[in-house]
């Protein structure tokens, strides 16, 4: 491969997003892949300074490991930790706390970490705080302690405003309960308030389908996440698929729900601004942005990736291994990989490719080093001729039809 001009050498910024992984739940859902689990309340604490002391340590000289083990640290004071790394790393522009289900901790131990990022990075003006949250694990106080603790954006995990489907996939809330939660978030001041949906659950219609999507419209939140079900390995849907106990929807269905979709937000006022999102105008997930643009995030937690300096570090999974690794002082990175200019040429149009708005095909050369048009010219081209993708201008985009099949679009990239 041809080396960049000094023109187009890849540049490498500063990350200006964190995300802090808390894998706690109340329960663990029947669809759920993500790195969690329930009952392990009886670490919460030691896991909050394992976190704190990952945070600072992200700034030298400051090393990693809590000296003496881990004793209560809403007893030990956090030092002044200076803000930004020397040489000007920016402030921080977004920070998200997924999970899990964050919400499953106290709004005090959540403010400790949130307090640690601040004094450790700084945040700009106007900077999006995103916590998750279930309902039942929130009401209105505590929401309001987060909102004056410095989160100003709450994700709120609906999944269905129906009863039996709440139930058929293991959810440990009701639809009043989502509600409840909803009103909760705007009585304690949430100005920022998205709801996250699921589709195509068994036995779930296009009528009702429809009726969530009525009841959601109805709220009137910021935003709006629309998933389709998928059955992750290790899932209990996975297993109910292998006993011939569950029978996913078909395609024909799916597709009809995604368009439903589609069609019932943006008559709403809704901008669709990626395959599963959808935002009021100027309200776009700022920190899921700096996913599927490629740019850099710092990762804390458990299960946790970062992308800092061109390469992708993952930490150990299990909340115990990584207080462990945080306590003794070691590495807690279990896998990292240093992406080659055209992996991350490879990524970063996969990811784009999500956004409605496309690839800006100038910024990605900048930020690469490396012509999009040129690396990928054949696949470019058979996509264009199945009207899968268009270049208008500098920007490369997926048509309706190949949003309707990203996944066949992504795969010329990989």
């Amino acid at each position: 491969m041809k080396e960049p001009s000094s023109s187009t050498r890849p540049i490498i910024s500063s990350p200006r997003a964190a995300y802090v992984h808390i894998p706690f739940c109340v329960s663990k859902c029947w669809y759920c892949g993500f790195n969690s689990s329930a009952g392990q309340e009886s670490i919460f604490d030691d896991y909050v300074r394992a976190l704190i002391a990952e945070i600072q340590a992200t700034i030298p000289p400051y090393k990693v490991g809590i000296e003496g083990g881990t004793p209560d640290y809403t007893q030990t004071p956090i030092p002044p930790y200076k803000v930004g790394i020397e040489g000007g790393t920016p402030a921080l522009t977004s920070v998200y706390f997924g999970g899990g289900t964050p919400t499953t901790l106290t709004a005090r131990r959540l403010a400790d970490i949130l307090a640690a990022i601040r004094r450790t990075f700084g945040f700009a003006p106007g900077c999006e705080i995103t916590i998750e949250a279930n309902p039942g694990t929130v009401d209105q106080p505590k929401l309001a302690a987060l909102l004056d603790a410095g989160f100003n954006r709450l994700s709120l995990g609906v999944q269905s405003f129906d009863d039996d489907f709440l139930r058929s996939i293991g959810r440990a809330h009701t639809r009043d309960e989502a509600l409840q939660a909803y009103c909760a978030a705007r009585g304690a001041g949430f100005a920022n308030v998205g709801i996250d949906l699921i589709f195509a659950l068994p036995g779930q219609t296009v009528s009702h389908w429809s009726d969530t999507l009525d009841t959601a419209v109805g709220l009137r939140p910021e935003h709006i996440s629309l998933y389709e079900l998928s059955i992750e390995q290790g899932t209990r849907f996975a297993e109910l698929r292998a006993e011939g106990r569950l029978a996913p929807a078909d395609e024909d269905t799916r597709l009809r729900m995604y368009e439903l979709a589609i069609g019932r937000l943006t008559e709403a006022g809704y901008e669709h601004y990626e395959v599963s999102n959808f935002a009021r105008p100027g309200l776009c997930s700022r920190h899921n942005m700096t996913y599927w643009l490629n740019r850099r995030y710092y990762g804390f937690g458990a299960g946790a990736t970062s992308y800092v300096n061109g390469t992708r570090a993952a930490r150990v999974a299990h909340a115990r291994d990584y207080i462990k690794a945080i306590i003794s002082g070691s590495d807690p990175i279990e896998f990292s990989e240093t992406l080659t200019p055209r992996a991350r040429l490879g990524e970063t149009i996969i990811l784009g490719l999500r956004m409605l708005q496309g690839i800006d095909l100038m910024r990605v050369r900048i930020e690469t080093g490396l012509d999009p048009l040129t690396e990928y010219a054949d696949p470019i081209a058979r996509l264009v001729g199945r009207g899968l993708v268009e270049i208008a201008d500098t920007w490369l985009r997926v048509t309706h039809r190949g949003l309707l099949l990203l996944d066949d679009v992504a795969a010329e990239f990989v």
